[in-house]
């Protein structure tokens, strides 16, 4: 059965508890009731969708249009969920929680199940900074819900948008978002934004909906459209304001081939009820709710993380980050690829389609479409072409690595804990690695979508005794493991993270006991004191210097009480989150040595070697 919101949805404004309620959010205002009401209806002609089946057809046409200029006219999906889903919806309501990479997704995603039958379609959550001349309209009429970004302080847009969704769960219609609320420009996969979450669950709770399921679906793409946009915010240009004019630029301006679109969908995961005995004894606990709000929306988000394919772009972007500036021949980055493809396959890890390097020559195809998007570059006049990422690009370059660094983290995390365990003077342990791996997942709490601890920590030991047989022993030292087995991940996967605390650390220590009161200000600060940083060869990794990756340092500072506290006790706890930054970066730097040692010192010397003779 095909269902649509309710035609009457303006009927909620005259229903008694509504009025009941506008009187007091109109005293709340400072409005009188007519006043209230009048603004009442001007807020829910802004929100309301008013989808309609004679506009499907002709805005499917658009969309197609639009993401054909660069990418593939076929959608690669995993239509055998799909249709799981198809099944489900006879007697679920779907929430559909997707990843935002792109102005694409919400095309792609909407065109994703149109094109297949399924129906109905969701209504689908957008900005209201979309709601520009000559789109607003369009969206609207095949289901956009247009949602100020900020309304806290506005009790009668409070209260029409909370009786709109009550009206569209009685309904039962499907809904999604993106779960992220906005655009990722790093490619790692950003914190839950919990606001419409928490919205529909409390709005489930209120109409008693059963049988309601959270959809996780990762939208990936070969290449970005946008990631020119993505590298100018990061490094603090302001962005660009949505309007007609820039959604045709938008359009216009994508002419190069971007290859395929990946849209997944994911195991759904029940949305949970309170128990019988507390729903019987009134409103469901508030700080419970937040609670399992939280935990559902990092579950999904694991989710996500779990179905994004694997590129071949994405390898080599890591590989070649792996080096540090130093250029690779095609011949050596097929050598360090073939390994981590080997551990994709050995874990079966989801890969887009046509996923391989298992060649040199494949490993020349895939580097050639990272030349052409311009984030790779080569140098072939000498007798051996390399490739190398240049300076411009490494924040590019960047985004596509992160979008796959979830899936080797517990390796990553375990080669900069043994590191860590070279460093000491002790010889390394299952307790001491152990000790290392936690402080770590301390250090990056806010950056990751961790398993529990234990879980967690059982991945780490078994991919660090994978890679790194009896390395307990004490038979062999750590460093010459690292240097039979270079290290692949940890000094490839971290080092722009862990600089940016570096950068942060610097800064709140020259700041001595004084506070942080203006965020803003001392981003902008930030900003500066890692350019100059990067003069000084104090770090060395470009896309440290990152606005979005000081924003999760400053989490993290926040979680810390770096920012603002007592004078002297303020002092001590930058003083440890500085060493801590300090004890990560040494152990990365020397991951960096030892991957330097095995892969180019020994063919340096060996040619040199070969040509003194003996």
């Amino acid at each position: 059965m095909t269902r649509s919101p309710d035609s009457k949805a303006k009927s909620i404004l005259q229903e008694t508890t509504f009025l009941t309620e506008l009187e007091s959010a109109a005293n709340e205002s400072g409005k009188t009731l007519a006043q209230a009401q009048t603004y009442a209806r001007k807020c829910l002609k802004e929100i309301e969708a008013t989808p309609q089946e004679t506009w499907l057809r002709p805005m499917s046409k658009l969309a197609r249009f639009i993401y054909t200029r660069s990418y593939e006219a076929e959608l690669d999906i995993n239509l055998d969920k799909l249709e799981e889903l198809r099944a489900l919806s006879k007697d679920h309501l779907l929430l559909f929680l997707w990843s935002h990479k792109s102005h694409m997704d919400s095309f792609v995603f909407l065109l994703s199940l149109y094109q297949n039958q399924f129906r109905p379609l969701p209504l689908i959550f957008a900005g209201i900074n979309m709601n520009f001349l000559g789109f607003g309209a369009l969206a609207r009429r095949v289901g956009a819900i247009f949602l100020r970004r900020t309304f806290q302080e506005d009790p009668v847009y409070k209260l029409v948008f909370r009786h709109y969704i009550d009206h569209l769960i009685r309904n039962r219609m499907p809904l999604s978002w993106s779960i992220e609320g906005t655009r990722s420009r790093t490619g790692k996969l950003s914190p839950p934004k919990l606001g419409l979450l928490n919205w529909v669950v409390e709005s489930c709770h209120r109409e008693h909906t059963k049988d309601v399921l959270l959809v996780p679906v990762s939208i990936a793409f070969d290449r970005i459209a946008e990631i020119d946009d993505y590298v100018a915010l990061q490094s603090g240009l302001p962005k660009r304001k949505e309007s007609l004019r820039w959604f045709f630029n938008y359009i216009f301006g994508m002419k190069q081939p971007y290859g395929k679109v990946y849209v997944r969908y994911g195991d759904p995961l029940p949305l949970e009820q309170p128990s019988t005995e507390l729903a019987d004894s009134g409103p469901v606990n508030a700080g419970q709710q937040q609670f399992d709000v939280t935990r559902m929306a990092l579950e999904v988000c694991t989710r996500i993380e779990q179905i994004t394919p694997i590129k071949s772009a994405d390898v080599l972007a890591m590989v070649l980050l792996g080096a540090n500036k130093r250029a690779l021949t095609a011949a050596e980055m097929y050598s360090q690829s073939a390994g981590i493809e080997e551990l994709i396959r050995e874990q079966k890890l989801p890969t887009s389609s046509g996923f391989s390097l298992s060649n040199e020559a494949q490993v020349s195809a895939a580097v050639l479409a990272l030349e052409t998007s311009g984030v790779v570059k080569s140098f072939d006049e000498a007798q051996v072409p390399v490739y190398y990422i240049p300076g411009e690009q490494r924040l590019a370059a960047a985004y596509y690595r992160n979008t796959i660094t979830h899936y080797f983290l517990p390796a990553a995390l375990g080669e900069i804990g043994l590191a860590m365990c070279a460093l000491d003077i002790d010889l390394p342990s299952t307790d001491s690695l152990h000790s290392n791996v936690m402080r770590l997942r301390d250090l990056y709490k806010f950056e990751f979508f961790y398993k529990s601890a234990g879980e967690f920590w059982a991945d780490v030991l078994h991919e660090t005794s994978r890679r790194y047989p009896n390395w307990d022993s004490g038979d062999h030292s750590i460093q010459k493991l690292l240097r039979d087995k270079p290290p692949r991940f940890g000094h490839a996967i971290l080092r722009s993270i862990t600089e940016s605390y570096l950068i942060m650390a610097v800064a709140l220590l020259d700041m001595e006991d004084r506070p942080v009161h203006d965020k803003k200000a001392f981003t902008r600060q930030l900003m500066a004191q890692g350019q100059q940083m990067l003069l000084r060869r104090t770090i060395s990794c470009e896309s440290s210097v990152s606005q979005d990756l000081f924003g999760n340092g400053l989490r993290l500072a926040s979680h810390l009480a770096l920012l603002d506290g007592r004078g002297s006790e303020l002092s001590s706890k930058r003083t440890a989150f500085a060493e801590s930054v300090v004890a990560a970066l040494s152990a990365i730097n020397f991951l960096q040595r030892t991957y330097d040692e095995a892969w180019f010192s020994q063919l340096s010397t060996g040619k040199i070697a070969n040509l003194l003779g003996p």
